[in-house]
């Protein structure tokens, strides 16, 4: 069975989201698509972001703004958010996406929870990837409220969008850092 798209979400689709997309995206075979809960359609990402996203060897030239829509939340097998207003938005448009939704620093953290023996044998009994990584979703969700408690905004990415170097330098980190955990912790589930 093939896995649908994962999905990440920020505001406007310009800066957070489709950087992320495309680190996910550079490292595995799955299928990744970025939108956002107030996009601005169809612009491309402000020339920060673009050139974020070289110094990663990474091109967003061709990406433009889309809005999420329910029914994108109803196929996505993960959903991760930039911010936790975002998550919130995504529950609020799918109510039992609750379970498959994260802000990205979020399920960084709690993947770092996951024990790999834990992983191993919950994907031992199948070869079907969807199913693998419906597995290790609900295996780190198991882990929301454990771990080291952390302040919100420790889960939420910082919005770089109009602001200086500096801030698009931490957002960049900030994304890059959980992005390999995330990758880290889905290479087990993804990988043949």
């Amino acid at each position: 069975m093939t896995i649908p798209p994962l999905v990440m979400v920020c505001t406007g689709n310009i800066c957070r989201s489709p950087l992320a997309a495309a680190l996910v995206r550079s490292a595995t075979s799955a299928a990744v698509e970025s939108f956002g809960t107030s996009a601005l359609v169809g612009e491309p990402p402000p020339r920060p972001t673009l050139k974020a996203a070289e110094s990663l060897g990474l091109d967003l030239s061709a990406h433009r703004a889309r809005q999420l829509t329910a029914d994108v939340v109803g196929r996505a097998p993960l959903v991760l958010a930039l911010a936790r207003e975002h998550r919130r938005a995504v529950v609020s448009l799918v109510p039992r996406a609750n379970r498959t939704t994260f802000t990205l620093r979020e399920f960084a953290r709690l993947s770092r929870l996951v024990d790999p023996h834990e992983t191993a044998r919950a994907i031992a009994s199948t070869p079907d990837p969807a199913e693998r990584l419906d597995r290790v979703v609900a295996l780190a969700a198991a882990h929301r409220g454990s771990g080291v408690l952390v302040t919100p905004d420790e889960d939420d990415v910082v919005d770089p969008f109009g602001l200086g170097a500096d801030v698009y330098a931490k957002s960049t980190a900030q994304i890059v850092d959980a992005t390999n955990d995330v990758l880290a912790y889905l290479g087990r589930a993804l990988r043949a």
